[in-house]
């Protein structure tokens, strides 16, 4: 009975969480077809009656027939009056693209992410439909290997490249965004954070040394696998009690 307890009030934590993104501020992108393109456009709505001071990462993740990832990524801080809707990126694939290609839309307030959004092109949509059960985010959003970035130096970048590169080929495939972060410390010193959410897997500080970021590298790798298993357990554990 008490495990039941325990299982009961996990899934009602997790749904809790989950009504947080797209409630207040709605995620979303759109798509125009043009003649041999597709225009793909990024948006967000203010639901609130308040104003609102927000940034948003707007990601466009490839995949080539070799399985070789690659990302381009923009972002900006902007602001919303009361019930605003405003576009804020677009850009253009062409419909002749037979990569498979994956658009995000984050929208964050105060580092925690408050709106989302995903569209995929050419996905293999039958092993998707296989997965989506176990692997799908509780809000019905798909976000499987997915990792964002904000950094503010050299290091840094070169942590997030290391990081991605290995996230990639480590195929761990989480359905939580991970993100890498860098905030100021004491004097020119940096701290880089591993996060999950809001959960911080890996900090360390920053150093303009390969080796260094290299094996932290290794370490953060490590722990994000064993959350994204820990979590699976969890879930499991959750439906089987």
């Amino acid at each position: 009975m008490k495990l039941r307890l325990i299982a009961f009030f996990l899934f009602v934590f997790q749904v809790s969480q989950a009504q947080f993104t797209n409630t207040d501020v709605v995620a979303k992108i759109k798509i125009e077809k043009l003649d041999e393109s597709i225009s793909v456009i990024a948006t967000a709505t203010n639901t609130t009656e308040v104003y609102k001071s927000l940034k948003y990462t707007f990601s466009v993740f490839r995949t080539d027939s070799n399985n070789n990832v690659s990302k381009s990524n923009q972002e900006a801080r902007f602001t919303m009056e009361a019930n605003e809707s405003k576009e804020l990126s677009r850009g253009a694939i062409s419909i002749l693209d037979r990569d498979k290609i994956i658009v995000l839309l984050l929208i964050y307030e105060e580092d925690k992410i408050v709106g989302k959004d995903r569209m995929a092109f050419n996905e293999d949509t039958s092993k998707e439909s296989e997965e989506s059960e176990d692997d799908s985010s509780d809000d019905g959003i798909e976000l499987k290997g997915i990792v964002t970035e904000e950094t503010k130096t050299k290091p840094g970048k070169d942590f997030y490249d290391f990081f991605y590169t290995s996230y990639s080929l480590s195929q761990i495939n989480g359905n939580k965004v991970v993100g890498v972060y860098e905030k100021l410390s004491f004097g020119r010193s940096t701290i880089i954070q591993v996060k999950i959410e809001d959960v911080v897997i890996h900090e360390f500080l920053g150093k303009p040394d390969l080796e260094y970021l290299e094996q932290m590298t290794k370490i953060a790798i490590r722990k994000v696998y064993k959350y994204f298993k820990d979590l699976k357990k969890q879930k499991n554990d959750i439906f089987q009690y």
